[in-house]
């Protein structure tokens, strides 16, 4: 009984060694723009700090911009409202934290095309005024400068 117990230990070790690694482990919150949201989140990521967890990354979902609204009282009633946790999540959250604003849909994002389209808002900042083919042109052009930086930190390392 006792070895399997200092098996188990040693696993707990190793995992633990795993999460607190932010090389191998980060998580990333997901929040809505709304108080109880913010509030989770806040209290999320005070415990992952204190078991040393990485957890510089938050999605913002579900966001409702001006210029979708049109003339819905409704609608503008809730961005007011989601405007004002918006600013709390930048408050919190401002330089060591990686936020993304992404926005609410008309469809839930299900199966992988959907996941695909909607993974575009995590590479570049959702606009609600660019059109499909300027959104894909800015994701292509994001991924190339990353490649760019890859290749002189390359470089840099075998002094090329």
């Amino acid at each position: 009984m006792l070895d399997k117990v200092e098996k188990l230990k040693e696993v707990v070790t190793e995992a633990n060694k795993q999460f607190q690694d932010p090389e191998l482990t980060t998580f990333v919150a997901v929040a809505i723009p709304e108080f109880l949201s913010l509030y989770e989140t806040e209290r999320l990521i005070q415990e992952l700090t204190k078991f040393s967890i990485d957890c510089r990354n938050i999605v913002v979902n579900q966001i409702i911009w001006p210029s979708e609204v049109g003339s819905s009282r409704l609608l503008q009633a809730r961005v007011k409202q989601q405007r004002k946790y918006l600013e709390n999540f930048g408050e919190l959250y401002d330089e060591d934290f990686h936020v993304v604003l992404c926005p609410l849909l008309e469809e839930e994002v299900r199966g992988v095309e959907r996941l695909k389209l909607f993974s575009k808002n995590l590479i570049v900042p959702y606009n609600p005024d660019m059109g499909i083919h300027e959104m894909s042109r800015a994701v292509v052009e994001n991924e190339i400068r990353q490649l760019e930086e890859k290749l002189a930190e390359l470089k840099a390392k075998i002094g090329v």
